[in-house]
């Protein structure tokens, strides 16, 4: 006799949770592709499951609603972002014009690599401002509060005037890089909407002319 197929219930439990890891990434990766080409309030879950290829259902068991998918999304993206600002910080060998000059190339790099994730965030959340209840924000100040200690350290390293004012200097600073990102991926910076390697390497050193020539460099 041929041997049956395992239901659900009698798959291991590190197969079952395998599958559940896989098909979250799924929804999540189809869910970056359609918000960003669509916007979040014209995407609908059906979109979402149809991009993913599974049912409506699993999409609201895994997730709730839509809302959550993107929470979940853009906190993960900030988490990343965080991370990485924070391993900068932590180089003392670097001028503060380094360690933000780093910080940009990082945010033009994700950029390339990632330029729906970068859309979405830009156009969701940024401009949007529609979830700003949400975690994720929160997770924004944080970083903002990351790059105040680089700017704190600076002055007490003497590269920034004593009187500078690092809250400030660190909203203006991560403002700067969310108008770059913001006129680069919605087509103001230029009509192509999908910067090349190229571009962007240009785009690196212009960016680094701002830094060392501006408020920002070193005294």
């Amino acid at each position: 006799m041929a041997e049956s197929t395992p239901t659900t219930k009698q798959q291991p439990a590190g197969l079952r949770s395998r599958q559940k890891v896989e098909r979250q990434a799924d929804i999540l990766a189809a869910a970056i592709a359609v918000m960003s080409e669509k916007g979040y309030h014209s995407t609908r879950i059906s979109d979402i499951a149809e991009r993913a290829g599974v049912a409506y259902g699993l999409v609201y068991h895994y997730f709730g609603s839509k809302q959550n998918i993107l929470s979940y999304i853009l906190e993960s993206l900030w988490d990343r972002f965080g991370k990485r600002i924070q391993k900068i910080s932590a180089q003392s060998d670097l001028k503060t014009a380094e360690k933000l000059t780093e910080i940009s190339d990082y945010m033009l790099d994700t950029l390339i690599a990632r330029p729906d994730i970068i859309r979405l965030l830009v156009q969701e959340i940024v401009r949007a401002r529609h979830l700003e209840t949400l975690p994720n924000i929160e997770i924004a100040r944080r970083i903002i509060q990351m790059i105040e200690n680089i700017f704190k350290d600076g002055i007490a390293r003497g590269e920034l005037p004593a009187d500078a004012d690092p809250r400030l200097l660190s909203i203006a600073f991560f403002g700067s890089i969310e108008m770059v990102l913001t006129s680069l991926s919605t087509g103001i910076f230029s009509p192509v909407r999908k910067p090349d390697s190229r571009q962007i390497k240009s785009i690196k050193k212009k960016m680094r002319v701002f830094i060392n020539g501006g408020s920002f460099g070193t005294r």
